[in-house]
């Protein structure tokens, strides 16, 4: 029985980090697609942008609509 216990544990833990690490890839994967598609947009200027790299602004449509 004492096997088995140590055995669980062991599964519970490998259990724990599975998990954990899937959710971590599943977020970086998130934000690396969420920023491939705003780059995109920006390129094919369907978003008009202000400024560049950390100051890069998106801005709204009422900003820019009587350019």
């Amino acid at each position: 029985m004492e096997l088995w216990v140590n055995e669980f544990w062991l599964l519970f833990t490998a259990l724990i980090f599975t998990a954990y690490g899937w959710y971590m890839g599943v977020r970086n994967k998130v934000e690396q697609i969420s920023e491939t598609v705003i780059d995109t947009l920006i390129e094919q200027q369907y978003l008009k942008t202000r400024g560049t790299g950390k100051d890069l602004e998106i801005l709204k449509h009422t900003e820019w609509q009587d350019d």
